[in-house]
């Protein structure tokens, strides 16, 4: 009997821990600020075919491209779509047996071109394709065509990059191979894709890419590239948006409540955006199909709740910006990209409805005039002239003072001084402006 009252009162020690309002009022100061900027910023949705379908891949995105607009997404981001190559290969997609051609299980290039069509006919909307320069499958034509396009050890035996035994090295002092692998991009450019995300773009010379991305740009002025790097060189190659895992990490350490808010903002956001290139961004995100192999961002961050307060500061901070299929449900267990499950995309509705909700209040953000951020114990502001995100990056819930600036309601009876967060929680308001 002693311990079921024991029992007892600790569930009713609980329940009223996650009811109570902490009393404890957390003044904010102000932080850092983001000036006005006429860059272009894009959100891509990278999609895995493998997660809309085991056959029909393509068409199964088709039918899901409303769902991926409710996200406010402009850039469709494909996974490799190329046959895979099965000399000494694992499944992974970045093995590529021919880079002209499409796997059946996808699609058809007659119904690949249809949903180009398709999908252009919204001006807004572009498609990149995941693009794997720096190396091929064992068994690509070229590896018996063109040995001398491989990078070959002493005894000439061609090798493979870093540790990933399932590919051929390239080797870019071969001015044929780069006239190959241009050739090569070109063919989807000339098909109406709109750009390329280029998987680990820092191994692949800078030559190349400032040739190639002048070569594709001729054909198609407006192509939008995506370096899979942090290597800031690459803006002068001529690439738009480079990765940011920088930001990534400092948001897992910031939920891990191993650095504080001034921190995160002063000592992780602004190094990764202080030397960025007018008109072009980073990309800020919280999980890829690299990241998700791994760990699913529901475990990486504390929870579901952390996890989409994470996201929607990455999405407040003003950079360009990623989701990766399987983050709209908050897929719970890792993804390997080599065999992904095909998703139920209506497995968690709430979390879905918490996405949408908060990207669609961000669209109304006038993004171009910059921002200021406010800090306190617990929380991170980041106030347009139009709206603001406020996210809590502890487990207990807390009460906020509200920024100066951000305006209160007319009847001086409903204006608050306060709002209080829940653990780990987030609020996105809106309100009307001047355009």
């Amino acid at each position: 009997m002693l311990f079921a009252a024991a029992a007892i009162t600790a569930a009713a020690s609980c329940k009223d821990d996650k009811e109570r309002v902490i009393q404890v009022y957390e003044p904010v100061k102000a932080s850092v600020a983001s000036p006005a900027s006429d860059a272009q910023r894009h959100i891509f949705y990278e999609a895995n075919p493998k997660c809309f379908a085991a056959t029909g891949q393509l068409e199964a995105i088709d039918r899901h491209i409303p769902e991926i607009n409710s996200y406010h997404c402009d850039v469709l981001w494909l996974m490799p779509i190329h046959p895979v190559g099965t000399l000494n290969a694992f499944g992974s997609p970045y093995c590529v047996k021919d880079y002209k051609a499409i796997r059946p299980e996808i699609a058809t290039m007659d119904e690949f071109t249809g949903f180009l069509s398709q999908l252009h006919s919204d001006p807004e909307k572009k498609i990149i394709l995941d693009w794997v320069a720096n190396h091929t499958a064992w068994d690509h034509p070229w590896v018996t065509e063109h040995p001398d396009w491989y990078t070959k050890d002493g005894q000439g035996n061609i090798v493979y990059p870093e540790t990933w035994t399932d590919v051929a090295d390239l080797n870019y002092a071969s001015q044929d191979l780069r006239a190959a692998m241009i050739d090569a991009m070109k063919f989807w450019v000339e098909k109406g894709v709109d750009g390329f995300r280029c998987d680990y773009a820092h191994g692949v010379p800078d030559d190349f890419w400032t040739d190639a991305i002048a070569q594709l740009r001729a054909v198609k002025p407006g192509l939008l590239m995506l370096a899979e790097s942090d290597y800031e060189r690459l803006y002068d190659d001529g690439f738009d948006v480079i990765f940011s895992r920088a930001l990534k990490a400092g948001l897992v350490n910031l939920f891990g409540g191993k650095i504080r808010p001034e921190a995160f903002l002063n000592d992780v956001y602004l190094p990764a955006v202080e030397n960025i290139p007018a008109g072009k961004t980073k990309l800020f995100f919280t999980t890829n199909h690299d990241d998700a192999s791994e760990i699913s961002p529901v475990k990486q961050f504390p929870g579901e709740e952390a996890s989409l307060s994470a996201f929607v500061l990455a999405a407040a901070l003003n950079s360009s910006l990623l989701i990766y299929s399987s983050q709209e449900i908050g897929y719970p267990d890792k993804l390997n990209f080599f065999t992904s499950p095909v998703l139920d995309w209506d497995s968690n509705w709430a979390y879905t409805t918490k996405l949408k909700d908060a990207m669609g209040t961000l669209s109304g953000f006038h993004r171009d005039r910059g921002f200021r951020t406010y800090v306190s114990t617990s929380s991170i502001w980041v106030v347009y002239d139009n709206g603001y995100v406020a996210v809590n990056v502890t487990g207990e819930k807390v009460k906020v003072q509200i920024p100066a600036e951000v305006p209160q309601d007319s009847d001086k009876d409903k204006r608050r001084s306060y709002i209080v967060l829940e653990p780990y929680g987030h609020k996105v308001e809106w309100w009307p402006t001047e355009p």
